[in-house]
């Protein structure tokens, strides 16, 4: 039966189509058919790591949207029930952090003042809102979600399974309390983990760096020590040096000052000086000296005021006599050892707290000139200077973290390092060096996880104390609490602050159960999301234990510090084994000159813009195509967008369309092609076996996770396609030639199910046309089966295309270079070759002979020389000689081929039907007479014309 398509514009408009297609899968339920088909197929499982709802959506989320969207398409496609579960992260300084902004607060004052209770509404508030704006942008891109299975990790079961998690690591030794000094965000007013420094980097602050004396206990003589951060200059204990690092003593200004000798020119570069005494480091160890200020002189009787050996001492800065104080992760170590009580005199806002009363209430950062003003008073300022240096900085809040010492809840990941680097090595990461590079080296240098955050929005920390004796509980589930306070809990239930603060309970032995203020890193939220997501254990055991592990997980490369590293340690910690089993890491985009997309410096389009403009297939191509899905770098800008549209789309359109044209113009009937393939000209075997192989080549990289590969695997074979296949079949197809036409027909058909995880919506605008031909054609191309082949490749046949390409571009250029048009047949094109055969078949070598425009092809070892009509080229490995010697013969021919054409332009101008025989007036000269003489017959064949008559001009009647 013949078929009638729909007729294709000229014109493609994606964001049209993709808004027609989008209304017709939510017209005819078609994921719903989807998940209907597959239920009781094998169950393939991929995370949908939580997407923190704090902002409206941006290219940042599309990327790792689309490279989500693509695998579970494709099990699906391959015969498998995959649940399109997605999560959202609703709380943490994400979240706290955007409500302050929009309540215009600068501090937690602020939120106190305002009630604890109003914010975290707030926060709620804000959470549902770019929720729902996310869920709309997800569908917009093409991405299909599960309604049914998706989680929020403020959910009061959530927050449940996180609670019963957290006494299981309690339980194991893994979860204690410590003080310890820890990245601290002053503007957040909360201690960091050492993740959290990585996500937020560093950034080049100004600082005044000062030289300082202490005197030597006893005698006339000052050691130099050197630091940027004066504000921790009244908590000074001791002075390190290094082991191997030679000291001298240098009088300078009728001083004696001791430091590094490496150290003296530069520290000494303005002033006149003299050593006069040179010494290792252990003359220095154990001297005493005064401290700068007395507001902890007392210690003293713990072993402090004096010159100890530190590791981390070098000469690169300063003098080589480093100051320790309480705001340092190394002196923290060095005191702990040696058994010295800490102090911290900074408090929750990082301002002076009553230990400092003259700073009491001051920023630290405020302490600074005062600090320096005060010394100089003393006689202790050396030097000051500005210095630059890079500063870690606080993820959310962009501000300079300082270092603390913070009582914090910690995940001791140390006790379990050995166990999550064996189970990295049976991951499996795309890129495979991400495994042992960027990842595995973090494991090998993690540090216990503090776990614990003075703020407001967040899942609680479970850790009931006993106010008088001290008792840790830690609480695994609310009827644990319930049971333990004696108090039942409400039906809905907020484990939330402040209500969960206002459960408290009488000890027997005296005192009072109360919890402990923090709640936790956000991170442990979005870590805990294998088993939180399904309320385990406290019901859906079934459900988690068969969908852990996942089989798949996609995020950016940030991750390998965020969600990767804490689902890793979070559920190896609780169930001995990686939560995932094959691990696609995300590059980062930047703008068009490869700078980092910053919505303050409005360096990217907006995406809704985008959107409209060029649609989200465009940008999905876009995507998949780039290094960006392989952990590499991509720019972004519109010029760069529609360059990539422009390499995939108008092919594949065109092609689309130019068969549909010439099917509904010449009657198409599909045929199976094993009824054709016995009339197959060597272009049919060819791209029937191209199609093969890119098939097999697809399904290799979407198994192994090579997006982009996959998608230039399509970009190569739509090339080949209307380049070479359907240029060179032209004829074949314009006269409606049953054998070509089903050749194409079968390409484009299966062309349209083999991209369809990668663009589903143009994707499905393809093959709901195609589909009319056909007798088993389903209701989406995403019910359909993923297509795959077994067919053994011919591999010489490709590679003989290949060749034969090759040969016809560089003559073409010859061509061109040397103002020869192609219609003008030439005589002869000579080949070099290393070895005395042909590279082509008889068949291959035709369609070059053809398409280059020549009589004969011939291959040699050597060149002839020769310098009349000879034109050489040697280009992309091929050397060849095209003779340009003209017979009459060649000559006429080539005038038969500009005047066929000047009919067919004829024709088409005067948009005549394809099937009407018409008359033509042609002009006299240009020898135009001497080909219809000769060619007569052919030329009418061709060009549907009765007949010829000599005039001034050509005509049509």
């Amino acid at each position: 039966m013949k078929t009638k398509f729909n007729e294709v514009p000229v014109q493609l408009n994606l964001p049209e189509i993709e808004l027609k297609i989008l209304k017709a899968w939510k017209d005819n339920n078609i994921y719903e058919k989807v998940k209907e088909k597959y239920k009781t197929a094998p169950e393939k499982v991929y995370y949908d790591g939580p997407i923190t709802a704090n902002a409206m959506p941006h290219y940042g989320h599309i990327i790792p949207w689309t490279a989500k969207d693509v695998i579970p398409r494709y099990w699906t496609m391959t015969g498998n029930f995959v649940s399109r579960n997605i999560g959202w992260d609703c709380q943490g300084l994400p979240v706290e952090m955007e409500v302050e902004k929009r309540l215009g607060f600068k501090s937690k004052k602020e939120v106190e003042t305002f009630g604890i209770e109003k914010f975290n509404q707030e926060c709620r508030n804000s959470v549902m809102e770019y929720r729902d704006a996310m869920w709309k942008y997800e569908e917009r891109i093409g991405r299909w979600i599960e309604p049914t299975d998706t989680y929020e990790t403020m959910s009061p079961k959530y927050i449940e399974s996180v609670w019963w998690s957290l006494k299981e690591l309690y339980n194991k030794d893994l979860l204690y309390e410590g003080l310890k000094v820890v990245p601290y965000s002053a503007r957040a007013g909360t201690p960091l983990s050492n993740s959290e420094v990585a996500l937020g980097g560093y950034k080049e602050v100004v600082d005044p760096a000062v030289t300082i004396k202490f005197k030597v206990k006893g005698k006339d003589e000052f050691l130099l020590a050197w630091t940027t951060t004066p504000w921790t200059l009244p908590g000074n204990l001791m002075l390190s040096v290094g082991r191997k690092i030679t000291y001298c003593k240098v009088r300078s200004n009728d001083e004696v000052f001791i430091l590094a000798k490496n150290c003296v020119e530069r520290v000494f570069k303005d002033q006149d000086f003299t050593i006069i005494e040179e010494f290792s480091a252990d003359n220095l160890i154990g001297m005493e000296y005064e401290p700068l200020f007395d507001y902890f002189e007392t210690k003293r009787n713990e072993g402090c005021f004096k010159v100890i050996y530190a590791d981390h001492v070098t000469t690169d800065d300063g003098t080589g006599l480093v100051h320790l104080a309480p705001y340092g992760a190394e002196d923290f170590d060095i005191f702990m050892k040696l058994g010295i009580k800490i102090f911290d005199y900074l408090d929750t806002n990082a301002a002076f707290n009553n230990l400092i009363p003259e700073l009491e209430g001051k920023f630290y950062k405020q302490g600074n000139p005062i600090i320096i003003s005060q010394l100089t008073e003393k006689g202790f300022l050396f030097k000051v200077e500005d210095y630059s240096h890079q500063m870690p900085m606080c993820w959310r809040t962009d501000t300079p973290l300082i270092y603390k010492p913070v009582k914090s809840w910690y995940v001791a990941v140390t006790k379990i390092r050995d166990q999550l680097l064996s189970e990295n090595e049976k991951i499996k990461w795309v890129p495979e060096n991400i495994k042992n590079g960027r990842f595995g080296v973090w494991l090998e240098n993690a540090r216990d996880w503090a776990l614990s955050r003075n703020r407001y929005w967040g899942t609680p920390l479970p850790v009931w104390i006993n106010d008088v004796t001290g008792e840790v509980i830690v609480i695994g589930s609310f009827e644990e609490l319930s049971r333990l306070s004696g108090k039942d809990l409400p039906v809905d239930f907020d484990p939330h602050m402040p209500f969960v603060d206002e459960i408290t309970w009488q000890d027997e032995k005296g005192g009072t159960f109360k919890r402990v203020k923090e709640v936790i890193d956000v991170w442990y939220d979005s870590g805990a999301m294998p088993f939180a997501r399904h309320h385990y254990p406290f019901e859906n055991v079934e459900d988690f234990n068969r969908t852990f592990p996942s089989e798949y997980i996609a995020e950016g490369v940030d991750q390998t510090r965020g969600w990767f590293y804490s689902l890793l340690v979070i559920n190896v910690a609780l169930f001995a084994k990686t939560p995932y089993e094959s691990c696609l890491v995300i590059g980062m985009l930047g703008d068009e000159h490869g700078k980092k997309l910053s919505k303050s410096k409005k360096n990217y389009p907006p995406v809704d813009e985008a959107l409209t403009k060029y649609g989200s297939e465009a940008l999905r191509y876009y995507i998949l195509s780039s290094p960006i899905v392989e952990n590499g770098t991509a720019k972004f800008s519109y010029r760069l967008l529609e360059e990539s549209k422009r390499e995939f789309f108008p092919t594949i359109w065109n092609s689309f369309r130019y068969f549909v044209t010439y099917a509904n113009l010449k009657g198409f009937e599909m045929k199976n092609l094993s009824d054709l393939e016995n009339s197959f000209t060597i272009l049919d075997k060819w791209i029937l076996h191209r199609m093969n192989q890119i098939t097999q080549n697809v399904n290799s990289d979407l198994t192994n996770l090579r997006l982009v590969d996959a998608t230039r695997e399509f970009t190569v074979f739509l090339d080949d396609l209307s380049n070479w296949y359907i240029r060179r079949s032209r004829d074949r197809l314009s006269e409606g030639d049953e054998v070509s036409m089903n050749v194409l027909f079968s390409v484009l058909y299966d062309f349209a199910k083999l991209i369809a995880p990668f663009m589903p919506l143009f994707a499905e605008e393809l093959y709901k046309n195609l589909s009319v031909a056909s007798d088993h054609a389903l209701e989406s191309v995403h019910l359909e089966k993923y297509p795959t082949s077994e067919v053994t490749i011919d591999e010489d046949l490709i590679k003989q295309m290949v060749l034969a390409r090759q040969l016809a571009s560089v003559a073409s250029s010859v061509r061109k270079e040397n103002n020869l048009p192609i219609r003008q047949p030439l005589s002869l094109l000579e080949v070099k070759v290393s070895e005395e055969k042909t590279s082509l078949s008889e068949e291959v070598l035709g369609i070059v002979k053809d398409e280059i425009n020549v009589k004969n092809i011939v291959f040699v070892t050597e060149f002839v020389l020769s310098e009349k009509n000879w034109i050489n080229k040697d280009d992309s490995g091929v050397e060849m000689r095209l003779n340009t010697d003209m017979t009459e013969e060649l000559k006429l021919e080539g005038i038969l081929r500009e005047f066929i054409r000047e009919l067919q332009k004829l024709r088409k101008e005067a948009s005549v039907d394809w099937d009407k025989q018409v008359d033509v007036t042609y002009p006299a000269g240009e020898g135009y007479s001497e080909v219809i003489a000769k060619f007569e017959e052919q030329i009418k064949q061709k060009t549907l014309v009765k007949s010829f008559i000599k005039g001034s001009e050509f005509k049509i009647y």
